[in-house]
C-alpha cells in the first residue's frame, strides 16, 4: 500500500530536459478510499504494536517475578543452609572446645603425676638408694667376728634389688606418662588447628548472612580459583577423628593415671614393708649384740673377781710356802743341835725318827706348795689373757653396737614413705 502511494506521486513530477530537475507540480490528491484505509492501517498497525507492546511487558513482569521469587527462594534457601551450616560448626566448636578443655585438665592432671613420679625417683635415688648403700659401707667397719653376713646384711642387699626394682618401674612408668602426654598435646595441636578453622569459617558465614544485595563495596570474585577441595563427607571425618582421638588419648591417660596411682601405692608398700623389715633385723641384731656384751661384761666382772681371787690365793701359797721354809729350817737347825750330842747319847730315838719324819712331810708340803703356786701362777695368766680377750670383744660388740644403732638407724630414720 505504501509503495503505490509513493508511486502515485512521483507520477506527479514532470522532467524539463536532459539535465534538468524535477518541476514542482501541485501533489495528487487522495480519495476517500485512501484516506480511510490509511487511518484504519495505521490504528491496526498502532493496536498490533501496543498488543505487542503490552504482551511484552506482561511477559517481562512475569519474568521479572519469577526471577525475583526464584532469588529470594534460594537467598532464603541459602541463608537457611548457611545458618544450619553456622549452627554445625557452633556446635562441633562447642565439642571441640569441651575436648579441648578436658584435655587441658586431663594434661594438667599428667604433668601432675609426672612430678609425683619424679619425686618418687629423687626419693628413692637421694634417700632410700643412698642411705641403703651407706649401711651397707658403714657396716664393713665392723671389726673381728662381727664382720660376718648376718641377717642384717641380707635385709640390706634385699632392700638394695627392692629399691633398683621400684626404680626400673619408676622410670618405665615415667616414659610412659611423657609419651602420653606427648600424644595429648599432639591432639590438643590438631584441635586447636580445627578449632582456629572451623571460627574462621564460621565468621565467614555469619558475616556472609549480613551481607544484603543493597550494600556497596561488594567485590566480585573469579569462581575459577574457588573451588572447593574437600568434600562435606571428609570435613566431617576430620572433625570427627580429631575428637574421637582425643577422647581415645583421654581414656588412655585416665588409664595411665590409675596405674600410676597403684604403681606409688605398691611401691610405698613395698618400700615400707622391705624397710620395717630390715630395721626389725637391725633391732634384733642390735638386741643380740647387746646381750652378748652384757653376758661378755657379766663374765668379765666374774673373771676379774676369779683374777683377784687366785692373787690371794697366791699370796696365801706364798706365805704358807714361807711358814713351811721356816719349819723346814727349825727342823734342820733342830737335828744340827742333835747331831752334836756327845757319845752314846747320839743314838737314833724316837725324837730323832720324827724330826726326819717331819723334815720329810716338810718337804713334800714344800713341793706340793710350789705345784700349786705353780697351777695358780698358770691360772691366772689364763684368766688375764682370758681377761683382755673379753675386753677385745667388748669393745668389738660396743663398735658394732654403734654402727647399726647409732650410725645405721639414725640415717634410717629418714625414710619414711608415704604416698607420692
Amino acid at each position: 500500500m505504501l509503495n503505490s502511494m509513493r508511486t502515485k506521486r512521483l507520477n506527479g513530477l514532470h522532467l524539463t530536459g536532459c539535465n534538468a530537475g524535477p518541476m514542482a507540480r501541485l501533489p495528487p490528491k487522495y480519495s476517500d478510499e485512501d484516506w480511510d484505509f490509511n487511518n484504519k492501517v495505521k490504528l491496526r498497525i498502532t493496536c498490533d504494536q501496543e498488543r505487542l507492546a503490552e504482551r511484552i511487558m506482561e511477559e517481562s513482569r512475569r519474568v521479572m517475578d519469577d526471577v525475583n521469587d526464584t532469588t529470594r527462594n534460594w537467598q532464603r534457601e541459602v541463608e537457611h543452609q548457611m545458618r544450619e551450616r553456622a549452627s554445625e560448626i557452633r556446635f562441633l566448636c562447642d565439642e571441640l572446645n569441651k575436648q579441648k578443655k578436658t584435655a587441658l585438665l586431663e594434661d594438667e592432671a599428667l604433668n601432675t603425676y609426672r612430678m609425683r613420679i619424679l619425686n618418687a625417683i629423687g626419693f628413692l635415688k637421694e634417700k632410700s638408694l643412698a642411705i641403703c648403700q651407706r649401711c651397707l659401707v658403714l657396716r664393713e667397719g665392723r671389726l673381728g667376728v662381727d664382720l660376718c653376713e648376718d641377717e642384717v646384711d641380707r635385709s640390706l642387699r634385699c632392700e638394695l634389688k627392692v629399691i633398683k626394682g621400684c626404680q626400673c618401674l619408676m622410670d618405665k612408668a615415667l616414659k610412659e606418662t611423657n609419651e602420653q602426654l606427648r600424644r595429648l598435646r599432639a591432639t590438643m595441636y590438631s584441635l586447636d588447628k580445627d578449632l582456629s578453622q572451623k571460627d574462621k569459617s564460621l565468621m565467614i558465614d555469619e558475616k556472609n548472612l549480613t551481607l544484603r544485595g543493597s550494600q556497596r563495596e561488594m567485590g566480585a570474585s573469579d569462581l575459577a580459583h574457588h573451588h572447593c577441595q574437600y568434600s562435606l563427607s571428609e570435613w566431617q571425618h576430620t572433625t570427627y577423628k580429631n575428637l574421637e582421638t582425643n577422647a581415645r588419648e583421654l581414656n588412655s591417660a585416665a588409664q595411665l593415671r590409675a596405674y600410676v596411682d597403684l604403681l606409688l601405692k605398691q611401691v610405698c608398700e613395698d618400700m615400707q614393708n622391705q624397710t620395717d623389715r630390715t630395721n626389725e633385723a637391725f633391732a634384733h641384731r642390735i638386741a643380740e649384740q647387746r646381750h652378748v656384751k652384757a653376758c661378755l661384761e657379766n663374765k668379765h666382772n666374774d673373771t676379774m673377781n676369779h683374777i683377784h681371787e687366785v692373787q690371794q690365793n697366791l699370796q696365801l701359797l706364798e706365805k704358807e710356802i714361807c711358814d713351811k721354809n721356816r719349819a723346814q729350817q727349825l727342823c734342820l737347825t733342830r737335828l744340827g743341835n742333835r747331831a752334836t750330842r756327845p757319845g752314846v747319847e747320839l743314838t737314833c730315838d724316837e725324837v730323832q725318827d720324827a724330826l726326819y719324819h717331819e723334815l720329810e712331810a716338810l718337804k713334800a708340803s714344800l713341793c706340793k706348795l710350789n705345784a700349786k703356786v705353780q697351777e695358780n701362777k698358770a691360772s691366772l695368766r689364763y684368766l688375764m689373757h682370758v681377761q683382755v680377750m673379753q675386753e677385745e670383744e667388748i669393745n668389738i660388740k660396743a663398735n658394732s653396737i654403734k654402727i647399726d644403732e647409732v650410725d645405721c638407724m639414725t640415717i634410717r630414720q629418714a625414710l619414711k614413705y608415704q604416698s607420692f
